[in-house]
């Protein structure tokens, strides 16, 4: 947690303070020198003080550092000020007293006076601190609403393009026309595909989260027009666990992954693209393709991964791990139970 700027404070506010708190008591001070050397042990013993507050409050607020957590924030900030100031104080005042530096012995009165003075200072400056630590996170809370908001109108924009993509609709009404003429059975299999597949396209929007296994028959169906088109270029496997099919993550996770293979990588005969979806045994979902890029990458608006991670950051999944060594291109897929996917969904 980065440190508030508060170097003003300490170099000049403190020290201005105290010697206009001790001028205060200027006629019980029997020399000028009396005056300063208290004053500067005062300022000695703020800053200190201060420090140890600082490192509460950074403290607290690594631990809650959410807006959502500004009640508890709070709470246990000021307590933590009101002991530490407290503690010191009192100390402070105890030794003062019994030195041959103080003026005078202080009275029971003077004690909690002084007491409560630190105390109301700790809780201004500590509550100035917190206002402006909220603001920022208010600020930060409201630009990233922006993003998100800008996120899903083109998440809605992309869910509607990819409904009637003319290059994938065209590739496939011309891989139906030529397994027409010949194999009739396979451009019937294929035609059922391609169904599913513009079937699932049109209800993506409609629903935030869907089912592994729904999401799985989406995706066999969209491999296996891949494949009619690309033939032995393409090789793809979907093994998913069955204790993973009814958990939950965000439609067309695994399109947008294959698309961005293929998007990268060469895809030839004697060179196919191998393209794996499988489950873990640590309960996450993989989808692995072995790199073999494009000498020439063609400049597009960013799509495909940088989309997906943005989709999965707005619906505040955790976060895609992603991997590029040993010649395969791996992004793992954290998975929600279905009781967590309505959770999240509820509290959206």
């Amino acid at each position: 947690m980065e440190r508030p700027n508060d170097k003003w404070l300490q170099r000049i506010i403190i020290p201005v303070l105290l010697l206009v708190a001790n001028a205060a008591y200027w006629e019980e001070y029997d020399s000028l020198w009396r005056y300063l050397g208290w004053s500067l042990v005062g300022i000695l013993y703020v800053q200190l003080v201060w420090e140890r507050l600082v490192e509460w409050m950074l403290k607290i607020r690594e631990r809650y550092p959410d807006i959502k957590q500004t009640r508890i924030r709070i709470a246990l900030t000021f307590l933590g000020y009101i002991g530490i100031a407290g503690l010191a104080q009192a100390l402070f005042v105890a030794v003062a007293s019994q030195t041959a530096w103080a003026a005078a012995p202080l009275t029971t009165r003077e004690f909690i006076v002084h007491l409560l003075v630190g105390q109301l200072a700790v809780v201004v400056t500590g509550a100035v601190y917190e206002t402006l630590y909220f603001l920022n996170k208010y600020r930060d809370a409201v630009q990233e609403a922006e993003i998100v908001q800008k996120v899903t109108l083109q998440n809605q924009y992309d869910c509607l393009k990819n409904q009637i993509n003319p290059h994938f609709l065209f590739n496939s009404l011309s891989a139906l026309s030529a397994l027409i003429s010949e194999d009739k059975q396979r451009a019937t299999e294929f035609l059922d595909e391609m169904a599913s597949v513009y079937r699932y396209l049109l209800q993506a929007g409609q629903r935030p989260l869907v089912s592994i296994q729904t999401e799985t028959a989406f995706i066999r169906s969209f491999l296996h027009l891949l494949e009619a088109r690309y033939g032995t270029a393409l090789r793809w496997q979907v093994a998913i666990s069955n204790d993973l099919t009814e958990s939950m993550l965000p439609p067309l996770t695994f399109q947008t992954l294959v698309e961005n293979a293929l998007r990268h990588n060469v895809l030839l005969p004697d060179q196919p693209l191998v393209i794996t979806i499988q489950s873990t045994d640590d309960g996450h979902v993989e989808v692995v393709n072995n790199i073999q890029r494009k000498s020439v990458q063609v400049q597009t608006r960013p799509t495909g991964l940088t989309d997906l991670i943005a989709r999965y950051k707005a619906l505040e999944f955790p976060r895609l791990v992603i991997s590029d060594d040993n010649g395969y291109f791996t992004v793992r897929l954290p998975v929600l139970s279905k009781k967590q996917a309505d959770a999240l969904v509820n509290a959206a």
